[in-house]
């Protein structure tokens, strides 16, 4: 009885103390401060996204045979990101400053090579 009494008194102020933080975090554990603001060439860009730590990471990989052919998405802040496409074997094509929600639709649609062609090639800024 006494515990029924207690739980009674002391669940409201238990529920009062469980405060919620809606703010939004820091890159934690990634080294995303150490990227360059450009690159000097698509090859030293792919070298230093593939050697970044970064806060969200995804990749798909697409068709064998047709262009695009795999994609991955790199982002610090969860919100854009550095998209890198493969598009043949020796064709790799990096975008910045694409939005998540981009590379979500394009990482989910059931077609992604029209949604690559349609809403991501020569729409994003490619890194050069």
């Amino acid at each position: 009885m006494k515990n029924l009494l207690l739980l009674i008194v002391c669940w409201p102020l238990w529920t009062i103390a469980q405060v919620e933080y809606n703010f939004e975090m820091e890159p934690s554990k990634t080294n995303c401060h150490e990227l360059p603001v450009s690159f000097n060439s698509t090859e030293k860009a792919i070298e230093t996204l593939k050697s970044t730590t970064f806060r969200l990471q995804e990749s798909i990989k697409i068709s064998r045979y047709r262009s695009p052919r795999a994609a991955q998405f790199y982002s610090c802040d969860g919100l854009t990101g550095f998209l890198m496409v493969e598009e043949t074997e020796d064709i790799l094509m990096v975008y910045r400053a694409v939005p998540q929600d981009a590379w979500s639709q394009f990482s989910n649609s059931t077609d992604p090579i029209g949604y690559y062609e349609n809403n991501i090639k020569g729409k994003y800024a490619t890194v050069e």
